[in-house]
């Protein structure tokens, strides 16, 4: 056992010990060599175990390394080193300040959620599964239950422990090893046939019976008891649901993940309006869109839309994503509203009437960003296969797909003024600039360590200002300058040169979520996560910022500025969006309309209405305040 304070290869300190089991321990400690982040060691000690069982937790090590060391995504913790000291192998990842899902169990009477937490948890854990499926080759993960499962305070779900995922071997009869965990293995991870999706999804099964009815899957495995629910009509199909997924028979399991995910959404929309309808009594139900041929809509999901009519400020609540929303963007007549989804999908909202006026299905991956060309011709949209798709908003059709960035996953893309040029970036470290029409990549900026979440141009697109994980906010010019930053707002000391007048460093303790400049060009404003958890206004001319501290502090994945520039949005994982003086002074109004960690905050061109997104799958429409 390490004790506090013992250094490991000159660079961690251990500051507690917060777990142990299997081959070793868990510890707390912090890195010095960026910043002092808390980070988490996993170690694996060789003492006391035999040659096979040395062998068996080493393999597992590896593959735990290699497999998430690949890997992006927000319910994945992020590996950042691996190495042996004095016989030891040990692995650094994200610290995550939370319990697991067993251990909340064990302070709950009863050992039971209440249905609506339930099904926030299984779409987050849908989620991340769909998303390790559907990599090439689809990752197994083969041990999902309550104890890997992490919670934070703020409801946020991580995956942990992969020492025995795998990666799906096409053709293969049946796995080397039978692995899994008592209860909530399915049965051919017995060594009947090789492990599938559907052995996940009968571990999902499990893991949600388990949250619904507060029976312990590993006293009585393979029989699952009936399942009692409030009674609400919306409910009626999950237990259904639930025991198709636990079959005996992995032919009898839903197919896939994004199946149950979707099935799920439509329960938990329903069930919320059944819920909340004696509250909103301005809620009237809309007519379906128009059908496939008149508006380009292929949409197999039926999900109820809602109107809100005589609630305060909202004007609209639009269904349609089955999964979190993680962009927005306006066209700039105002008539038009895109947002982007991890269900793989674009759909554009008509803002007068609040229903779906084309959905745009051609990406394989979940799409993270995308923005209108200045005309409103064109949109482009980016997606986690680091592919940005170019299409026409009329007729849905595609013009181009660029393929430029060498890794997966972008998170950025933004059209320049002129409508000349765009700028994508993302877990790559780069931003690229790249010619639409000519479909040729012009320049790529190659100055950030790590990913890069936001990129923006400057109203007169002159500059850019890109910023991420790394936690520097670079501004820049493309044109006069390629190859050295404009402006440079470093943000780690490490980073600071007294010797260059176009580079200086200010003390930011968080990744950079999201950004946008101030409609005059002078300033810009950042959103951030992490220890940090703040707003800041940076003011370029001066090399100053104002940081607006905002209560109750949450990370904040979104902002947008006011067309006129006299007030922020602001929208985070406390699931409100907050208008702020850019001063800092105070909060002018509060929006808490969402149930979920809020991703997208859009403001019209003209002013007059904000648009918001996220976790809970809905677009919200609503009037800016006077």
């Amino acid at each position: 056992m390490l004790e506090p304070q013992h250094e490991l290869k000159q660079r961690y300190t251990i500051l507690a010990k917060v777990g142990s089991g299997g081959f070793g321990a868990v510890y707390k400690a912090m890195d010095a060599q960026f910043g002092n982040r808390v980070v988490a060691i996993k170690e694996m000690s060789q003492s006391n175990l035999n040659a096979k069982d040395v062998q068996a937790a080493f393999e597992a090590f590896q593959r735990e390394s290699l497999l998430l060391a690949n890997l992006n995504h927000p319910n994945l913790p992020r590996i950042y080193d691996q190495f042996t000291d004095t016989g030891r192998s040990y692995l650094v990842m994200d610290f995550i300040d939370g319990e697991t899902l067993e251990a909340r169990l064990q302070h709950i009477h009863g050992k039971r959620l209440p249905v609506e937490k339930v099904l926030e948890i299984s779409l987050q854990l849908c989620d991340v599964l769909d998303y390790l499926h559907t990599r090439q080759p689809p990752i197994i993960f083969r041990d999902l239950k309550p104890a890997n499962v992490m919670l934070t305070p703020a409801g946020h779900l991580y995956l942990i422990d992969f020492g025995i995922a795998r990666h799906f071997k096409p053709g293969k009869a049946k796995d080397t090893t039978a692995l899994g965990s008592t209860g909530y293995a399915a049965p051919e991870q017995y060594g009947r046939s090789q492990t599938t999706v559907r052995s996940d999804i009968y571990s999902l099964g499990a893991t949600m019976h388990q949250l619904l009815t507060g029976d312990d899957p590993t006293e009585t495995p393979f029989h699952f008891g009936p399942i009692e629910l409030p009674p609400h009509t919306a409910l009626a199909g999950l237990d259904d649901l639930v025991f198709s997924m636990v079959s005996i028979s992995a032919s009898q399991r839903p197919e896939s993940v994004a199946l149950v995910r979707q099935k799920l959404q439509q329960i938990a929309t329903l069930y919320t309006s059944e819920r909340t309808m004696p509250l909103l009594k301005g809620m009237l139900p809309v007519k379906e869109p128009p059908g496939k041929q008149a508006t380009g809509i292929h949409n197999s999901r039926k999900i109820t839309q809602y109107h809100l009519t005589k609630q305060p400020n909202t004007l609209f609540l639009c269904f349609g994503h089955s999964s979190r929303v993680t962009s927005l963007s306006w066209s700039p007549d105002n008539k038009l509203l895109a947002s982007a989804s991890f269900d793989k999908s674009v759909i554009l909202w008509d803002t007068a009437t609040g229903q779906q006026a084309r959905t745009y299905q051609k990406h394989t991956s979940r799409v993270l960003a995308l923005c209108w060309s200045p005309d409103g011709r064109f949109v482009a949209s980016a997606d986690d296969e680091g592919t940005v798709h170019v299409w026409e908003a009329a007729s849905g059709e595609l013009v181009y797909i660029y393929k430029g960035h060498t890794y997966r996953s972008l998170h950025a893309v933004a059209w320049s003024p002129d409508g000349a040029r765009i700028a994508s970036a993302g877990v790559d470290q780069q931003v690229h600039i790249w010619d639409p029409m000519e479909q040729k990549t012009l320049f790529k900026y190659q100055r950030h360590t790590d990913t890069v979440e936001a990129v923006a141009w400057s109203p007169d697109g002159t500059r850019l200002a890109s910023a991420g994980k790394d936690q520097q906010l670079h501004v820049w010019q493309p044109e006069s300058q390629k190859t050295q930053s404009r402006s440079w707002f470093g943000l780690i000391s490490s980073l600071w040169h007294s010797s260059s007048p176009q580079q200086q460093a200010f003390e930011h303790a968080g990744p950079i979520q999201a950004l946008a400049w101030s409609p005059d060009g002078k300033q810009v404003v950042t959103a951030t996560g992490s220890n940090e958890r703040r707003v800041s206004v940076w003011h370029l001319a001066s090399r100053t910022r104002t940081r607006l501290e905002i209560i109750p502090q949450s990370t904040k994945n979104a902002v947008a500025w006011s067309p006129d520039g006299a007030l922020l949005a602001v929208g985070g994982n406390d699931r409100l969006v907050q208008l702020w003086k850019p001063s800092g002074d105070h909060c002018t109004f509060t929006y808490p309309g969402h149930q979920g960690n809020i991703h997208a905050v859009a403001w019209s061109p003209d002013g007059t209405r904000i648009a918001s997104a996220g976790v809970d799958r809905s677009v919200q429409i609503w009037k800016a305040p006077r």
